[in-house]
C-alpha cells in the first residue's frame, strides 16, 4: 500500500529526487504550494519510505510514499524504459503471474519495459489498486483505479493555471478535487493542458444481476458450494501476498463488528492459517463510543456486545488461533478532539452520516485499546494493534442484498437496486474509508470486492438467493459452522458503534451537511 501525488504543471528547480527514509520527518519544499501541503497526507500512508522527484523539463512533480509489504522492495516512484515512463503504483496485485514472492509494483514496471501498452498493462491488472503512467514521450498521464474503486484517488486541473493534480487524500482544499471513477483510465494531454478522452476497463456484463428466480431452491445447495469456493480463494490470495515475513511476525487484523459479514472472513481467514500452519495472531478489531445523547459507554454498544459473543463462538471454532478482541474505546473528548481530522481526511465527502462511518473506521484502524487478559481473570490489559493489513467485510450487503431497503422490492426492482450498488461502491463508500484507514499506515483488503466473486456473485447467484443474504447465511452456517452468527441482522458500523447522533440536536440527518 502506497500513497499518490502527481503535479503537472509549472515547476522551476531543474531535476531533483529527494528520499524520506522510515520514521524520518517529512518536509517537503518543491517549489509547488499544493504539492508541499497534500505530501503529509499522503507520507502517512506509506511510513516505510518516500520520495520527492520532479522534472523542470516536463513539468512534473510526483510525491509518493510505500508501506512495504512484499519483497524485494522496490522504492517509488520508479523509473521505467530508459525514462519514458514514470509508475506511481498504489495497492495490491494478485495476478498469478507474479506469484507469492513476487512485487506488484514491479510487475508492471517489466510488462511497461517490455513495450506493452499502457491500456494493455491496465486491462489485465486484478487487484485493489490505484496509480499514475506518466508517459514523457507521448506527453500524456494516464491515471485511475481498479475496476471496483477499492484505493483512493482524487484529481482536479486547476481553473487558473491548467495544472493537473492526482493525489490519493487531500484534505480540504480550495481546489475542486472530485474522486476518481472506478475502473476509468483517466488520459490527460500535458501539451494541451486537457484530458483527453478516458478508457473503461469495466466489463459491464460483470455488472449484471442475473434476474433468475429458484423459488424451490433446488440450486441452493451448489450456490452455497460455489460461494465457499470462490470466497475461500479470495481470502486465500490476500494471505498469500502477504509477504511471509509479515505473515511469520505480524497479525492479521480484521475491522469486527461482530456480525455476519466480517465474522466470515475471520473464519475464512482462521481455516487458511491451519492450511498453511502458521501461528499468525488474527486482531479483531472493534469500536465502541460514549455517547452522550444515549449515556451509552463503549463498553455497552450493541457492536461490542454482539463482538463479545461472536469472538467466543470463532475461538471455539478455532481453538488452535491465536485470535484476539482488542476492544477500541473511544470517549467523547477524544471524538472531539480526533473530528476535525477525519473531516479533513474525507474530503470531498462531508455528510453527517459519511463523518460517523469514517470516524468508526479511523479508530477501528488506529486500533488502541484492550485485550482481556488470558489467564482467566477477566482483566483488560491495554493493547495497540499490530497488524499492518486488515480485513474488510464490506461489499456483502450489496452483493447479497443485505440493506433494509431492498425488503419488498418487486424482482425488477432489486435486480435495479443490486446492480446500482455494486456500481457505485466506489464513491458511497470506498474512496472515503480508505483515506481514513490507510491515514493509520495500514492496508485494507476485500475479500467480498474480489473480481471473480463479484462476478460469480452478480451474474451466477439466483436473485430470490438474495433476500435479506439467504445465501451467505447459509454458506456461514452450513460451511463454516457460525450457528447463531449467521442469523444476525444487520446493523450499520455508526448505530452499532453509537457513533452516530452525538448530541440531542434531533434536527441532524444523515444527509446533512457536516458544519
Amino acid at each position: 500500500m502506497c500513497g499518490i501525488l502527481l503535479y503537472c504543471g509549472a515547476v522551476s528547480g531543474g531535476e531533483r529526487y529527494v528520499e524520506f527514509g522510515e520514521g524520518a520527518a517529512v518536509e517537503v519544499s518543491s517549489g509547488v504550494p499544493e504539492v508541499d501541503r497534500v505530501a503529509p497526507y499522503i507520507a502517512a500512508r506509506g511510513p516505510n519510505f518516500s520520495s520527492l522527484r520532479s522534472s523542470q523539463d516536463n513539468d512534473l512533480c510526483w510525491f509518493s510514499s510505500v508501506l512495504s509489504l512484499r519483497q524485494p522492495f522496490v522504492k517509488q516512484s520508479v523509473i521505467v524504459a530508459d525514462g519514458r515512463y514514470v509508475l506511481q503504483f498504489n495497492g495490491e496485485l494478485y495476478n498469478s503471474e507474479i506469484g507469492n514472492s513476487g512485487n506488484d509494483t514491479q510487475f508492471i514496471a517489466d510488462a511497461l519495459e517490455n513495450n506493452e501498452s499502457v491500456e494493455s498493462v491496465l486491462r489485465r491488472l486484478d487487484g485493489e489498486f490505484a496509480y499514475t503512467i506518466t508517459d514523457t514521450i507521448q506527453k500524456r498521464v494516464y491515471f485511475g483505479r481498479d475496476a471496483v474503486g477499492k484505493r483512493s484517488l482524487s484529481y482536479c486541473v486547476d481553473s487558473e493555471t491548467d495544472a493537473l493534480y492526482v493525489a490519493s487524500v487531500t484534505g480540504i482544499t480550495p481546489l475542486q478535487y472530485v474522486n476518481c471513477i472506478a475502473g476509468t483510465v483517466y488520459i490527460y494531454d500535458m501539451e494541451s493542458h486537457t484530458q483527453d478522452d478516458s478508457i473503461t476497463l469495466v466489463n459491464e456484463s460483470d455488472r449484471e444481476v442475473t434476474p433468475q428466480e429458484d423459488p424451490e431452491m433446488t440450486q441452493l445447495p451448489q450456490t452455497i458450494g460455489r460461494l465457499y469456493s470462490s470466497l475461500t480463494n479470495a481470502v486465500s490470495r490476500r494471505i498469500t501476498t502477504i509477504h511471509p515475513k509479515h505473515i511469520e511476525n505480524s497479525p492479521i487484523s480484521v475491522l469486527f463488528s461482530g456480525g455476519l459479514d466480517c465474522s466470515v472472513i475471520v473464519a475464512l481467514i482462521c481455516q487458511q492459517l491451519a492450511q498453511l500452519s502458521t501461528n499468525t495472531v488474527v486482531e479483531l478489531l472493534n469500536v465502541g463510543f460514549e455517547n452522550p445523547r444515549t449515556k451509552m459507554q463503549p463498553g455497552d454498544t450493541p457492536d461490542r456486545k454482539l463482538a463479545l459473543q461472536s469472538y467466543k463462538t470463532l475461538h471455539e471454532l478455532f481453538p488452535e488461533v491465536d485470535m484476539r478482541l482488542v476492544e477500541v474505546d473511544v470517549p467523547y473528548k477524544q471524538y472531539l478532539e480526533t473530528r476535525p481530522k477525519v473531516i479533513d481526511l474525507m474530503y470531498p465527502k462531508n455528510t453527517e452520516m459519511d463523518l460517523s462511518i469514517a470516524i468508526a473506521f479511523y479508530f477501528a484502524a488506529r486500533g488502541v485499546g484492550y485485550i482481556t487478559a488470558t489467564d482467566n481473570s477477566e482483566e483488560r490489559k491495554p493493547y495497540i494493534r499490530k497488524g499492518i493489513v486488515l480485513f474488510s467485510g464490506l461489499g456483502a450487503d450489496e452483493l447479497y442484498g443485505g440493506y433494509h431497503k431492498f425488503a419488498n422490492k418487486t424482482t425488477p426492482e432489486l435486480v435495479a437496486e443490486l446492480k446500482r450498488q455494486i456500481s457505485n461502491i466506489h464513491d458511497r463508500n470506498l474512496n472515503r474509508d480508505d483515506k481514513v484507514i490507510a491515514a493509520n499506515g495500514v492496508e485494507v483488503r476485500y475479500p467480498f470486492l474480489d473480481e471473480e466473486v463479484i462476478r460469480m456473485s452478480t451474474t451466477t447467484i439466483p436473485i430470490s438467493y438474495k433476500t435479506n443474504k439467504l445465501v451467505l447465511r447459509r454458506m456461514a452456517s452450513e460451511k463454516l459452522g457460525l450457528g447463531p452468527i449467521a442469523d444476525e441482522p444487520k446493523r450499520a458500523i455508526q448505530f452499532g458503534s453509537r457513533s452516530a447522533k452525538m448530541t440531542k440536536d434531533g434536527n441532524k440527518n444523515g444527509t446533512d451537511i457536516l458544519k
